[in-house]
């Protein structure tokens, strides 16, 4: 097994908000350490970046940094140039309303907006049982403009959760093991594992045609090709929880759920550079992915149709990706609401139980916000993390290598001095 540390140059420097920056105090080993950006701090803290110090202890001058931000991050973390408007004390709504009028740059890094001020935006509703309050800033059903592309969705999802409602009609012991086998395949080989972990972050290596095997199961999942997803997802951590974010919860809880999937124009805004994603671009398997997606998928529920016949086209076809859809969404929506925050990542992720049990390990979110280059999102013995145990069994098998996990000097720099409740 080959487990490494991420190295230090890049310990701090994306779009999570970690430590945060310019004249702030180095502690031991050099990170940088900013306090957590709650209402007493977050209008000092917003206009600072994360850096790592020199070596020495010395501060890292600003040309440093903004050299270290736009580098290639061969971790596959979301780095990006800085932007530091004058942004200090204003909320999501303002934030949004400032970006959205002016041209667009995806690759720069924006501030986190202060969650004290958003609380006081008119309209803004706090979220059931937590301390966050959205606004929604799209009309989801009525009163908007439908473009072809949100027809067809729209259209889709109605099938495949009409088909999951009709699912206990055909019920029957081998149909639930297909539904099982197939949440297995697609949600935790294909979306965690594979989209998630190791396309995404490179967080470990496995030989390509077994890469290839596992983001093949990611399509299954029908959330996207591999760019498509890839690309989207380190947008969300470049720009977690600002209005770059694809699906910031501070526009309320349904739109980080699933309704920013059902709006093209308002999540192409935010995503239409896939840029960021070259490294998946320029892979003739995944451009063949890219380009003929649709196919794959629509040839995924003939087949299941075909071997099964209506009983497994709803429980392994319908069921199963209905169900997968929901608990891939709840890392987005769920995990940055209730939960715990064990680590100083200065956004609302959160480490949820129940959301780590039904998502293979995603739902220990905090963690992974903070150490977003670990194959182990479940850093607790007591965090169960089944993704991160497939792995393990690779690297047994010698299938997996360059395993990338947060050491312990690493997790102390970040720890919060007292884990947050919410």
């Amino acid at each position: 097994m080959v487990a490494t540390a991420l190295p230090p140059q890049m310990t701090s420097v994306s779009g999570r908000g970690l430590g945060l920056a310019l004249g702030a105090k180095p502690v031991a080993g050099g990170l940088v350490r900013a306090p957590r950006l709650h209402a007493a701090t977050s209008q000092r803290c917003a206009r600072r970046i994360s850096c790592q110090a020199a070596r020495d202890n010395t501060r890292t001058s600003a040309a440093a940094v903004e050299a270290t931000l736009t580098m290639a991050p061969e971790d596959g973390s979301a780095v990006g140039e800085i932007m530091v408007p004058e942004w200090a004390g204003m909320s999501y709504d303002a934030q949004y309303d400032d970006i959205f009028s002016k041209p667009l740059n995806l690759r720069k890094v924006t501030p986190k907006p202060d969650p004290s001020a958003q609380a006081q935006v008119p309209g803004a509703r706090k979220v059931p049982f937590s301390d966050v309050y959205g606004k929604p800033r799209k009309r989801l059903f009525w009163d908007r403009q439908f473009t072809t592309k949100d027809k067809v969705y729209l259209g889709y999802m109605a099938f495949v959760h009409v088909g999951a409602l009709l699912a206990p009609f055909y019920f029957s012991w081998a149909h639930v093991a297909e539904f099982a086998l197939m949440y297995f395949i697609t949600g935790c080989l294909g979306i965690t594992l594979s989209y998630h972990r190791q396309l995404t972050h490179r967080s470990f290596t496995t030989p390509k045609w077994l890469e290839r095997v596992f983001a093949y199961c990611g399509v299954m999942s029908v959330q996207g090709d591999p760019l498509e997803w890839v690309s989207c997802h380190r947008y969300h951590h470049l720009h977690c929880e600002t209005p770059l974010d694809p699906h910031s919860v501070y526009e309320g809880f349904w739109w980080s759920h699933m309704g920013w999937l059902l709006d093209d124009d308002a999540t192409q805004s935010r995503v239409f550079d896939t840029s960021n994603a070259a490294d998946i671009a320029k892979d003739p398997f995944y451009a063949h992915l890219h380009k003929h997606y649709t196919w794959h998928v629509v040839g995924m529920f003939v087949a299941i149709y075909l071997l099964g016949g209506w009983g497994s086209l709803l429980w392994a076809g319908c069921l199963r990706t209905v169900w997968v859809y929901h608990i891939t969404w709840f890392v987005n929506s769920a995990a940055h609401v209730w939960g715990t925050q064990t680590y100083e990542t200065g956004d609302q992720s959160r480490n949820n139980w129940w959301v780590g049990l039904l998502g293979f390990g995603e739902g220990w979110h905090n963690n992974h916000h903070a150490f977003e280059f670990s194959a182990r999102h479940g850093l607790e013995d007591s965090q169960w993390d089944m993704t991160w145990q497939v792995i393990r069994f690779l690297d047994f098998l010698g299938l997996a290598d360059n395993i990338k996990l947060p050491s312990e000097k690493q997790k102390e720099r970040l720890r919060l001095e007292d884990t947050v409740v919410v």
